[in-house]
């Protein structure tokens, strides 16, 4: 994306009350941003999503150094700022149902095509939790995949510390803009990742680490991996959000046993309850990820064929990694609404499409 346009979608991302989905919806229709500031109330209401009120907002919208400013900023911190349209975007991230528009990153580039684990926990450990998390972290660093957590205190940190002596590459992804470090004891940490890892936010610079934004933090960690690994979670721990919006992902879960009067493993043990892999030793993640990692650490058996029929097989050349509404994937193929489910029910059960929430479907 060039730097205009990419100015353009940041001024769009602080318009009050638009957010991520409706500017994503509005630049597939309008091309750019400037496009987008430049339209009329009626063709702004004429969009999904986009009502009077958020019209007039992006009507009203005034603050167009901001974008500019955004930018400037990056330059000078060195931090780069990836739009979900760039090439180097995460393949793993853009096909979640609601991936952030833009990333703001420190330190090594990200990568379109990279295997990742990540592993989440509480912030009042056990040592239990502490020696689980730092195995776990070694078979990851020793078969080449990349820990992704959320530098908070606690799991986050020993896997992150764990990776960084094994002088191996970690993503953390912050709840706060990316040059708010949070917690501040993590200062020299974050440093450290950058050498080999990547920092993530998808905030604007000084955003405090407010507790809204967390969820919105933990579906792009688990969003960027293949599986999500929770090793110790109370009751209500953050952590078991993060796997939950894993399971919405369509990810597989894992979740370290605990002894049952532990406070500490009640989320663990009520997620194994309810159908996330008990884990026991960190291979049994590389087992089951195996077919779905970009580069196959083991000799895989041969794909078996997919047997597509001509009209699934046309079906398919218009979707992406992108996930796309069936109402979009109606108006492109030009197939009636109710072929074109039954084709998406055949192909998912086929493994050759999977449907997000929201009726959006991306290939497999």
């Amino acid at each position: 994306m060039n730097q205009n346009n990419l100015i353009q979608l940041i001024n769009l991302l602080n318009v009050p009350k638009l957010g991520p989905q409706r500017v994503r919806n509005l630049l597939a229709h309008f091309d750019n941003g400037e496009n987008v500031f430049n339209a009329s109330k009626k063709e702004l209401c004429q969009q999904s999503g986009i009502d009077i009120g958020l019209a007039n907002n992006i009507l009203k919208y005034k603050d167009f150094g901001f974008g500019k400013e955004e930018l400037e900023k990056a330059e000078k911190k060195n931090i780069k700022i990836y739009s979900i349209w760039d090439d180097e975007y995460p393949i793993l991230l853009k096909k979640i149902y609601d991936p952030p528009v833009i990333l703001y990153t420190k330190g090594q580039p990200l990568k379109k095509e990279e295997d990742t684990v990540a592993i989440v926990g509480t912030r009042k450990f056990t040592p239990y939790g502490r020696s689980m998390a730092k195995a776990i972290s070694n078979v990851l660093n020793n078969a080449g995949i990349t820990v992704v957590s959320g530098l908070a205190r606690g799991i986050d940190t020993v896997a992150h510390k764990e990776t960084v002596k094994n002088k191996c590459r970690t993503i953390s992804v912050m709840g706060s803009g990316i040059d708010v470090i949070y917690p501040a004891e993590n200062r020299k940490l974050f440093q450290d990742i950058c050498e080999r890892g990547t920092i993530i936010s998808e905030f604007k610079f000084g955003t405090k680490p407010n507790g809204s934004n967390f969820p919105q933090r933990n579906r792009i960690i688990s969003g960027l991996s293949h599986a999500t690994v929770v090793v110790e979670a109370g009751h209500k721990s953050g952590a078991i959000l993060t796997a939950f919006n894993a399971i919405d992902q369509n990810r597989d879960v894992f979740a370290v046993p605990g002894r049952a009067t532990d406070p500490q493993s009640k989320g663990t043990n009520r997620l194994i309850r309810n159908g996330a892999f008990p884990l026991e030793r960190g291979k049994q993640i590389i087992e089951q990820i195996q077919r779905r990692m970009f580069k196959p650490r083991q000799p895989m058996q041969e794909t078996i064929a997919l047997h597509l029929s001509d009209d699934e097989q046309t079906l398919l050349t218009h979707l992406n990694h992108q996930p796309q509404h069936i109402d979009d994937i109606v108006s492109t193929s030009g197939v009636t609404l109710t072929k074109t489910l039954t084709l998406l029910l055949g192909m998912e059960l086929k493994g050759a499409v999977i449907q997000l929430s929201g009726k959006q479907f991306v290939r497999a």
